[in-house]
């Protein structure tokens, strides 16, 4: 048997997936009702410009869910701001309860806090 050792999520990083796999759902819902839909409610039929659209939000959201992915997945690497703060952008740029995560990884990852207590 082989020995695995379970990494154990952070309630940032828990939070931080159900953002993930919330926006990933809503976007590819999106993504499929934008690209099967020809006619609008007033039977004008779709141009080609329409398509192309719904395929660079696709694509640009797409871009977002594989930085987020990273992002969540490496939240407390090193204990560092990097990957806290790429979430905040992300969130300001885009979906906005990446922040959540981006602030929430902020607090936990403040060295100062983390840092035995000196007694004199």
């Amino acid at each position: 048997m082989q020995n695995t050792k379970q990494h154990k999520l952070s309630a940032a990083q828990i939070c931080g997936w159900i953002v993930w796999w919330v926006i990933t759902i809503v976007v590819l819902a999106l993504a499929i009702f934008m690209l099967t839909r020809t006619t609008d409610a007033a039977g004008v039929h779709n141009s080609w410009n329409y398509h192309m659209i719904a395929i660079f939000l696709l694509l640009v959201y797409g871009i977002q869910q594989i930085i987020a992915f990273f992002g969540i997945k490496r939240l407390h690497y090193n204990e560092s701001y990097v990957w806290p703060i790429v979430l905040i952008v992300l969130g300001v740029l885009g979906s906005f309860l990446y922040v959540i995560s981006g602030i929430w990884g902020l607090i936990v990852n403040n060295p100062q806090k983390n840092q035995p207590t000196k007694i004199e």
